[in-house]
């Protein structure tokens, strides 16, 4: 599990309390049949009711994985997807960019896959001033602390607690080489097989060359970490 009753209910106010912009679109969420089997594509920012309408759509427990490519959004949507990446073991697939919440999403996935252009970019909350308290600060410790108990490295966590909230951190490719992010398509045919033929050409699961990326910070107008007042959704 992903997380322990008790754990959420105590997570859920100040989830709350914590907000920024709200983004600017809703998921396309998109159902496709792939050789592994059915995946769903997630495109935009997480807004409130996306965690819903995902759920939704992964109600006949067929679909083996996720392909995301998002900014950021909602925090206690994006909670709560990432939730159940994790407990239904989903495979994540990052095609584009992966920043704010899309990375929690991602560092809750069971296998971890990027394109050879996607870029993982983390950084901590905000409160609805776009700065950081008391409470969002909270919030980044205890979601850390979630991430820790799923075996996300410390140096990881790091990177997410010391980059302020108007600003990015890209993972670079020794965070990637600790997580066992794959350089492949997972739901592609013959995916696996190129990965693992690629992997053998560079030694590391990630090819240095395309994912070596400093650790750069940069303003994150549209990758931000947003919750909103209205909705806390702490469905178990």
């Amino acid at each position: 599990m992903f997380l322990k009753p008790t754990m959420v209910l105590k997570l859920a106010p100040l989830l709350v309390l914590i907000s920024l912009l709200q983004p600017a679109s809703a998921f396309m969420i998109k159902r496709v049949e792939t050789d592994a089997g059915p995946v769903l594509k997630l495109l935009g920012d997480v807004r409130d009711g996306d965690y819903g309408r995902l759920k939704s759509a992964l109600q006949d427990g067929s679909v083996v994985g996720l392909e995301i490519t998002s900014g950021g959004g909602s925090l206690e949507d994006g909670f709560d997807i990432a939730r159940v990446v994790r407990d239904r073991g989903l495979v994540v697939y990052a095609s584009k960019e992966c920043d704010s919440v899309c990375a929690f999403i991602f560092l809750a996935a069971k296998e971890r896959y990027i394109s050879r252009g996607c870029k993982i970019g983390v950084h901590s909350v905000s409160n609805d001033r776009e700065r950081e308290d008391a409470d969002s600060a909270r919030v980044t410790i205890q979601l850390s602390r979630l991430l820790v108990g799923i075996g996300v490295p410390h140096s990881i966590i790091g990177k997410i607690v010391a980059t302020p909230p108007a600003k990015i951190t890209f993972l670079d490719h020794r965070d990637l080489a600790s997580l066992n992010v794959h350089r492949a398509n997972p739901f592609r045919k013959n995916a696996s097989a190129a990965g693992k033929a690629r992997s053998q050409e560079t030694g590391s699961v990630c090819d240095p060359a395309a994912y070596v990326v400093a650790e750069a910070t940069v303003h994150a107008e549209q990758k931000s970490c947003t919750t909103s007042a209205a909705h806390a959704s702490v469905e178990p």
